[in-house]
């Protein structure tokens, strides 16, 4: 009511220009400190994050307390998610830039094993704290469906945002600004239930985890069958189909096959009388997996 006051004060014609002026700046003081008193309830409303333990490939052990007054950037990636490596070198260069203000970037990769993880990162090198999913309760807490997903946790230890998708330098400046990094804090009414989901086209969607950690089933599913078009037949139980091929771990050896090359009706048909529901990937955003 009393900014309301003013504004019809302000607009007063016959008032002298030296008191509309006056008024002018109580109306932007009252103006900063709504905006004040609402961001302070908005960052109290904020979520805490969940009671976590990860330790790192270097031995390092990270828990919520020990990260209390840090910012800590939760990159959740897989090594076969193309968007998560072409986010890597903007992770990696933020994770330098504001590393005195406090930031912890921990890239926490999603049920792959350690070789396969170590393999990768021999190629191609990261400078970030590398977590497995064996190594946290982090990938059950969150349970991320799309990569590379991002979750921001402030130095109070509540959840600050959290991203769906690569986008690249920007939108993540924009995200640990949130928590006050690189930046004026951006305060929203941001529980974990209602976080904005800024989600990119850039975003791997798991679509497919037959048998996956997260699964539970009856009894165990038998090796899921590729049919090719030259007659050849392959079985796994590890694979991942995306948009233009299929990499497939049969008993140890690697093999990828373009997606050109396999004969998908005779696939399907041949897994569903398996028991299992083959879906191949409709576009370059989303990948299925088996294990």
């Amino acid at each position: 009511m009393l900014v309301e006051f003013k504004l019809e004060i302000i607009g007063n014609p016959e008032l002298p220009a030296k008191s509309r002026r006056n008024m002018m700046r109580w109306r932007r003081h009252g103006l900063l400190l709504v905006t004040l008193l609402s961001a302070l309830t908005l960052a109290r409303a904020r979520e805490a994050a969940p009671a976590f333990t990860a330790t790192t490939l270097t031995g390092e052990t990270f828990t919520n307390g020990s990260l209390k007054g840090q910012v800590a950037l939760l990159q959740f990636w897989t090594t076969w998610c193309p968007h998560c490596r072409r986010d890597e070198p903007v992770v990696e260069n933020l994770a330098r830039e504001f590393s005195g203000d406090g930031l912890v970037v921990l890239a926490v990769d999603v049920h792959e094993s350690g070789e396969t993880v170590k393999k990768y990162l021999a190629e191609h090198p990261r400078s970030c704290q590398i977590v497995l999913t064996e190594d946290t309760n982090l990938v059950k807490e969150f349970a991320p469906k799309s990569f590379p997903l991002y979750v921001l946790i402030d130095r109070d230890g509540n959840i600050a945002g959290t991203q769906h998708g690569a986008g690249g330098e920007v939108p993540l400046r924009g995200l640990l600004s949130r928590a006050g990094v690189g930046g004026s804090t951006v305060v929203a009414g941001d529980q974990r239930s209602s976080l904005p989901k800024a989600t990119s086209p850039s975003a791997a969607k798991l679509i497919e985890v037959p048998g996956g950690p997260g699964a539970w089933l009856a009894k165990p599913l038998p090796p899921a069958v590729f049919m090719l078009r030259n007659g050849e037949r392959l079985e796994a139980h590890k694979y991942t189909i995306m948009s233009g091929s299929v990499h497939i771990d049969a008993q140890g050896q690697q093999r990828t096959i373009p997606l050109a090359a396999l004969d998908v009706k005779a696939t399907i048909a041949a897994n569903h009388k398996r028991g299992i529901e083959l879906k191949i990937p409709t576009n370059q955003n989303e990948i299925s997996l088996g294990f």
